[in-house]
């Protein structure tokens, strides 16, 4: 009977050890797998990470809009044929436009400042015709060449013809350019008022 139960004692410790060796070794396992799949994860991951996904086309947007007629703009008004002053010289010359008129009453070239320029002397009555105030400035007269070379005024002009000018009243006086002796040729006065329509361009005969 002590041998049955040594026996058993001994098959009991065996079975024991056993179980405890499958439960180890089923442990690790686990683990292993589990570590194989953590690792499988991070790879995917990294991949995903490093593939360049393709832009997807940029559709053109269409604006649409409202299209405006050009219109053609008023150039300066070229006297061909000038209007002789009643009573004047053959040079002078004179302009009517819609709210003044414009009298070149003389005209006259003399050495200029150096031997290379001349100075054009333009003696000139400005009458406002309109029943509103008009404003007669510097910056309203210039020479231009053949070439299309501006020349403006000299500082020397006569005292009192600058200003406004109230309707139905005139002002008068001298203006003088210096310009190149070269460009005496075809050159022509440009008056260029607040009223763009008014600008004109008049052929000074000088030569």
């Amino acid at each position: 009977m002590p041998i049955i139960i040594v026996a058993a004692l001994v098959e009991t410790l065996h079975l024991d050890r056993l179980v405890r060796e499958m439960v180890a070794f089923y442990l690790k396992h686990k683990i292993l797998c589990g570590m194989l799949v953590f690792l499988s994860c991070l790879l995917i991951t990294a991949c995903s990470n490093n593939t360049v996904s393709s832009p997807s086309p940029t559709q053109p947007v269409v604006v649409q809009g409202t299209s405006i007629a050009s219109t053609p703009g008023i150039g300066p008004t070229v006297i061909l044929t000038p209007t002789k002053v009643p009573g004047g010289n053959e040079q002078s010359q004179l302009v009517t436009l819609p709210d003044r008129v414009i009298a070149i009453t003389n005209m006259s070239k003399q050495a200029g400042t150096d031997s290379n320029s001349i100075a054009i002397n333009l003696t000139i009555t400005i009458k406002n015709t309109g029943a509103k105030t008009i404003n007669n400035n510097a910056v309203y007269f210039q020479l231009i060449s053949a070439e299309g070379d501006a020349f403006g005024l000299q500082s020397n002009v006569t005292s009192n013809f600058f200003g406004s000018i109230a309707s139905q009243s005139s002002r008068s006086g001298t203006i003088i350019f210096q310009v190149p002796s070269g460009a005496i040729n075809g050159i022509r006065l440009m008056y260029r008022p607040d009223v763009s329509t008014d600008t004109i361009f008049v052929n000074l005969n000088l030569a």
